[in-house]
């Protein structure tokens, strides 16, 4: 759990299955309480915080690509699915979803305790593995084809389409874009209008949202990154270290080197 605690950018498929207890899944900004039997699921770029109730159990599957072209997996169908369903990332499993997936990783598991290097062992544990993947991704086929025949599945109001418009063009430019303006024109909206429909929808204003996801991605970079904070600072398109770190003690109490050295 402690390679999680921070904000952590995952450039791979990223799977968290929880068997018992709960977690809490921030991604990308958004928060995803995540109990028994339930599967959370994120794309590569995204970035994750876990916070876990004492007793949690859980299993992390991580991908990268290269890994994922290696054992011979359809990456384009991999994340077609991945993000389909990247608005509401968790899905709860049936019982015999979670048993023939849980066998699975299990079986991985065991085959990799081995620690066999041969040819045929390391054809053994990717087919292994590919047949895991395979499995995951018929559990999230089925659940997109049974929401896609569920009409009050089309009930989504305007202002969530724009939410998740919004969310989207943030992550594409938030590192060169931080004015509402900006967002509120790509969305074909008033910077005031953009502002009123957020604070409605989500409970924070634009603004909040971009200042948020800049310091997310601060806080990934003092933490895992080798740069220095003026090196990070002017990556973020801030003017001066000092302007940075003014920017950063204010949203979060404390200043860049003070978070980068905290544990």
């Amino acid at each position: 759990m402690n390679l999680f605690r921070f904000p952590t950018r995952i450039n791979a498929f990223g799977n968290v299955f929880c068997s018992k207890g709960s977690i809490v899944v921030t991604s990308n900004l958004r928060h995803c309480v995540i109990g028994p039997q339930t599967m959370f699921m994120c794309p590569p770029g995204t970035i994750v915080q876990v916070e876990s109730e004492k007793g949690a159990e859980v299993y992390f599957i991580l991908c990268e690509e290269d890994f994922i072209n290696r054992i011979n997996i359809d990456l384009k169908q991999l994340m077609r699915l991945f993000l389909t369903v990247r608005e509401i990332p968790t899905l709860k499993m049936n019982d015999a979803e979670w048993l023939e997936i849980t066998n699975s990783i299990e079986v991985v598991f065991a085959e990799g305790r081995k620690h066999r290097t041969d040819t045929l062992s390391v054809e053994i544990m990717h087919s292994l593995f590919r047949t895991l993947c395979y499995r995951i991704c018929r559990t999230i086929d089925d659940r997109i084809e049974k929401q896609q025949m569920n009409p009050a599945c089309d009930t989504r109001n305007r202002s969530t389409v724009y939410f998740n418009t919004f969310l989207e063009e943030l992550s594409k430019h938030y590192m060169q874009e931080r004015s509402v303006g900006f967002y509120a024109e790509q969305l074909h909206l008033t910077p005031k209008y953009l502002t009123t429909l957020l604070r409605v929808t989500t409970g924070r204003t634009a603004s909040e949202w971009i200042d948020e996801y800049v310091i997310l991605e601060a806080k990934n970079l003092l933490k895992y990154s080798a740069m220095n904070i003026q090196e990070i600072a002017y990556y973020l398109n801030f003017p001066n270290q000092s302007f940075f770190g003014r920017y950063f003690k204010q949203h979060t109490g404390m200043s860049p080197s003070a978070y980068r050295s905290s544990k």
